[in-house]
């Protein structure tokens, strides 16, 4: 799919898997949200609350409608994704590609099970 970001390698074993993707310049949503650059330290890029700026509505528009699309398709394949967050769409030129598919398929929770679990109707 043109909105799901490519991986390069893989290999698991019964303990724990390596997934390696290319390195991208531009980093993720989360790095243009608060205008960090991809290979400084986590704590540099996103504890300066005033660094934080808001996206242009063309841009939201076309992100929104692009993560939309890749969800729509994820979703018709039977395909599980519980990880959305800005830190894994990945920003290749003017388009999103959601990154991390392998996380349902290595048995890891929901990014918001934490906030599910709390309600007793949903299982």
């Amino acid at each position: 799919h043109p909105y799901i970001y490519k991986i390069t390698f893989t290999t698991a074993n019964e303990s724990s898997a390596l997934v390696i993707r290319p390195f991208s310049e531009k980093g993720t949503l989360k790095d243009l949200i608060y205008k960090a650059k991809p290979k400084d330290p986590f704590l540099k890029k996103y504890c300066n609350p005033k660094k934080i700026q808001g996206l242009e509505l063309q841009q939201i528009k076309t992100y929104g409608r692009q993560i939309l699309e890749v969800l729509k398709f994820l979703h018709e394949k039977g395909f599980p994704y519980g990880h959305l967050h800005s830190a894994n769409v990945m920003l290749d030129g003017d388009t999103c590609k959601l990154l991390d598919l392998e996380n349902s398929l290595l048995g890891l929770p929901s990014f918001y099970r934490s906030y599910f679990s709390q309600f007793r109707k949903i299982n």
